[in-house]
């Protein structure tokens, strides 16, 4: 596959079901996260407890730090408050220079990185080019939970196909 489409772990599962213990055996050491879609629905700022308890759980762990394609600074401050971490946003994923700030400011090593998203095009791609880890998520409904047909998804994975 392209090396700015692979994905290194595919989990076919919603963010809050990832294992803390399987990312602390790849090595991972900070989490770069989206948050449209892959904490929150895109029409919501409602955090679900699933989220607000895998987040939690995972600052034990690792250093979290979230990284937003959304343009609201009011939206995704709303989000980083609540959930008391660090945020960029505004990021234009898949250009790099935003995600390359992020990585800067944590201060650990490449290779010590993943970033967390749903969306292959944005998320995936800027995580290729920032030589970090990726991980593709579900996208959450507003609920909190996953969605059940991802069409976005889908179609970067079609187009993704042809451009092996």
């Amino acid at each position: 596959m392209n090396s700015l489409i692979r994905i290194t772990w595919e989990s076919n599962l919603p963010i809050y079901e990832i294992s803390q213990s399987e990312l602390q055996k790849k090595g991972i050491q900070c989490l770069l996260i989206d948050i449209d879609g892959t904490l929150v629905s895109r029409k919501s700022t409602k955090i679900a407890n699933a989220v607000k308890k895998w987040i939690s759980e995972s600052k034990k762990y690792f250093s979290l730090y979230l990284i937003s394609n959304n343009p609201s600074k009011k939206r995704i401050a709303k989000i980083a408050k609540e959930l008391k971490l660090k945020y960029k946003y505004n990021a234009s994923k898949p250009r790099k220079n935003v995600t390359l700030s992020a990585i800067k400011e944590v201060g650990f090593e490449s290779k010590n990185i993943a970033i967390i998203g749903d969306r292959i095009f944005t998320d995936i791609i800027v995580g290729n080019r920032c030589n970090i880890k990726t991980i593709l998520v579900k996208r959450l409904n507003r609920d909190g939970f996953p969605i059940k047909f991802n069409l976005t998804l889908k179609i970067e994975k079609l187009i993704s196909f042809f451009i092996k």
